[in-house]
């Protein structure tokens, strides 16, 4: 049998799991807090605390008030267990924003994504007929998600990961980079080429069709004429 609903009890709505400090402070006017995806529990904690900052950069609150609306308005970026276990904290429990993050992050740490490691950018391989372009994309999007990513790591795992028979593997080998800005600047160089290489490809392909049907109406117009044979 299901245990009978809890029944709530007369002051319980004074209760706050907020600390006064934060509990006190009267939000904006007009304030909300921003749209974006529900926490269920199951996403990486730090990637929903991140999206949050980035959402409340654009209230116009400041100091206490600021925290206050960050503290508050947090609740309403959770679902499901997350909620539950949201509203389940001890009357007074967060006193501030770290505190707030501290307490989310222990909670659901069992969902966080294993951290890159800077060796995991030589998985990243250029695949037959892949465009430097995509390749480019594939591997900084690898490479921002590691912290402290060390530069000549992140050039030799760049250069290791190239088609070998293509021109810029062969130039970074020949001419080695010390910062991976410059390595990026060939890689753009490189780009540019391809692109106008594949550009070149078409318009010669779009020739050959027009030539072609040139010549073929060219032909059509130097035949004679032949009356047709109308038998009697």
């Amino acid at each position: 049998m299901p245990l009978p609903m809890e029944m709530a009890a007369p002051e319980s709505y004074a209760d706050s799991l907020f600390t006064d400090d934060i509990a006190t402070v009267a939000l904006p006017k007009g304030f909300s807090v921003p749209t974006m995806t529900l926490f269920d529990g199951t996403a990486d904690p730090c990637d929903h605390i991140s999206q949050f900052k980035q959402k409340m950069m654009v209230t116009a609150a400041t100091g206490a008030s600021k925290e206050a609306c960050m503290c508050k308005g947090f609740g309403s970026t959770l679902t499901g267990a997350a909620l539950q276990w949201f509203v389940g904290l001890p009357n007074g429990a967060i006193g501030s924003f770290v505190d707030l993050v501290n307490a989310f992050n222990q909670q659901f740490s069992s969902s966080r994504r294993t951290p890159k490691q800077p060796s995991d950018l030589y998985m990243i391989i250029q695949e037959i007929g892949e465009s430097i372009k995509d390749y480019v994309t594939r591997f900084n999007a690898e490479k921002v998600l590691i912290r402290g990513c060390d530069v000549s790591t992140a050039i030799n795992a760049f250069r290791q990961g190239l088609d070998k028979e293509s021109s810029l593997y062969k130039e970074l080998t020949m001419y080695p980079c010390e910062r991976f800005d410059k390595v990026q600047q060939r890689a753009t160089a490189a780009l540019r080429l391809e692109e106008d290489i594949q550009a070149r490809k078409g318009v010669t392909n779009f020739d050959k069709t027009i030539r072609k049907f040139a010549v073929e109406k060219k032909d059509e117009r130097a035949k004679p004429y032949k009356a047709p044979n109308i038998a009697e």
